[in-house]
């Protein structure tokens, strides 16, 4: 078989998201102009736009996700649909806790003026570092090791100089070490179209991952020296020609060493050396409609992702990978939601050290959150059904002076939901320790379960969900991002 053909059932896994894909566009709407004495045919002119509560952020970062501008004249139903996703494209820049847009109209006249008031998050945070070194919660919490975790300190300044500028120290200590930095400046020109970003450090592991067997990686560890050595740094373009699609072009160079003679185990590595290095080539797209980034309800999603890797026969991690979501308000309190996401790889054998299946971030069918499924391509479908519990509200702490803090806004959502996913990996040429016992590759994983979603400010989403996969195991996990 070809390294570049997919199995039947891959492909009908893919072409299913078809379905959705015609059905990108979602309108929005919005009664801020319900007081104006003016019909839907008539038409108003924008006369002035205020900000107020923007105590560091330059006004022209929040113009810049405006859908109008002064003088702009624009009928009824335009401008309310105008005010309502540039209020989503204000909030989006994860500037503030809260956006709020109206219009006053001057007396006797077509004109109005634009009223917007944001409150400004903390953007600066030295805060301690204690992270899992697994790849999500429920792993680590089956043993409990704490000599595991990492610990240290990220220093994070978010809208530097009051222009969405990041820029992050990292410091981390214990089981995992890193050393790095990372600066992202997301305005150059006066068009505030073109950015740039870069970034650098250094990864010092005792224990990594070098096979995967029953499902599940085996790890070796050596305590009084370090098995994996990374030093990396990047650079990379970004080009965001309108409010919703941005473009990022990246330049990175990875240098790897490995200790123990980890490279001489079966399939780890391609190249028979403990210093390996390589350049990766990397695009990414990305179009983005919903209403809220980090929890949507409405909207859609597009990302495609680019990766080569120079030399390739050190490597081998030359990819394309997509991921579709969306977003639909069915009634009232009800919410569906769908994504697909799907990876080909152009080789039939990756060093163990960088091969991503599922069981990675959030590439999983749920109710397999303790196993990995190694492989060159996958596809994933998810979906939910979701209930507000509890809508958005918003609380008011009064012994709490600042309103960074003081104003909270949280909601609940009840969800049933139901996944599936396939990993082909190409066995011909792999190790037999390589293929003994791991059975979910190139076979059909399904998971349904249901769950309960809280979201809260500073973009704060837990999940507990419990769920089943084909085999009937059953679980209760624990997340902290949405679940698509």
């Amino acid at each position: 078989m070809s390294y570049l053909r997919l199995p039947g059932l891959l492909m009908a896994l893919a072409g299913s998201i078809l379905l959705f894909v015609f059905n990108l566009s979602q309108s929005f709407g919005q009664d801020t102009l319900s007081k104006s004495p003016y019909g839907k045919a008539d038409m108003l002119i924008i006369h002035k736009i205020t900000i107020t509560g923007n105590k560091i952020t330059k006004p022209r970062i929040i113009t810049r996700e405006l859908e109008f501008r002064e003088n702009d004249t624009l009928s009824v139903p335009v401008l309310q649909a105008a005010l309502k996703t540039s209020q989503q494209n204000v909030f989006n820049t994860k500037l503030f806790n809260f956006v709020t847009i109206d219009t006053t109209n001057i007396a006797g006249t077509r004109f109005i003026n634009v009223n917007i008031s944001v409150v400004e998050r903390w953007y600066i945070w030295p805060i301690p570092l204690f992270e899992i070194s697994e790849r999500n919660f429920n792993v680590w919490w089956e043993t409990r090791d704490f000599s595991r975790l990492t610990y240290g300190m990220d220093f994070t300044f978010n809208n530097f100089r009051g222009r969405n500028e990041t820029l992050r120290l990292l410091v981390h200590l214990g089981y995992n070490q890193l050393y790095g930095f990372t600066y992202k400046i997301p305005y150059l020109n006066r068009k505030q179209t073109i950015g740039i970003g870069s970034g650098g450090g250094i990864e010092l592991n005792h224990e990594l991952a070098v096979t995967t067997l029953n499902n599940k990686p085996v790890y070796a560890k050596d305590v009084s020296a370090y098995l994996k050595k990374i030093v990396y740094g990047y650079l990379e373009l970004q080009v965001r020609p309108n409010f919703y699609a941005t473009n990022i072009f990246r330049l990175s160079y990875n240098y790897y060493f490995f200790g123990g003679n980890i490279y001489d185990l079966p399939g780890f590595s391609l190249v028979k050396s403990s210093h390996q290095q390589f350049v990766t080539l990397s695009y990414f797209y990305k179009n983005d409609h919903r209403d809220v980034s980090y929890y949507p309800l409405k909207g859609y999603c597009l990302e495609l992702e680019l990766n080569h890797a120079i030399p390739y026969e050190t490597a081998h991690n030359s990819y394309v990978k997509v991921n579709l979501r969306k977003y639909w308000q069915l009634h009232n309190k009800w919410y569906f939601a769908s994504g697909f996401t799907g990876k080909l790889t152009f080789a039939e054998v990756q060093p163990y050290y960088l091969q991503r299946g599922l069981g990675y971030g959030q590439d999983f069918v749920r109710g397999y959150e303790y196993y990995i499924v190694d492989g060159q391509h996958f596809a994933l479908l998810k979906s939910n059904l979701k209930f507000a519990l509890l809508p958005q509200r918003v609380l008011k702490i009064g012994f709490i002076r600042t309103t960074k803090f003081n104003t909270i806004p949280l909601a609940f959502y009840l969800s049933v939901f139901a996944d599936v996913g396939y990993v082909y990996n190409y066995q011909g040429l792999l190790p037999a320790s390589r293929i003994k016992g791991n059975t979910l590759e190139n076979s059909l994983l399904t998971g349904i379960g249901v769950g309960l979603d809280f979201t809260t400010y500073y973009d704060v989403v837990i999940r507990l969900e419990g769920s089943m996969d084909r085999m009937g195991r059953t679980g209760i996990f624990l997340h902290f991002t949405a679940p698509i």
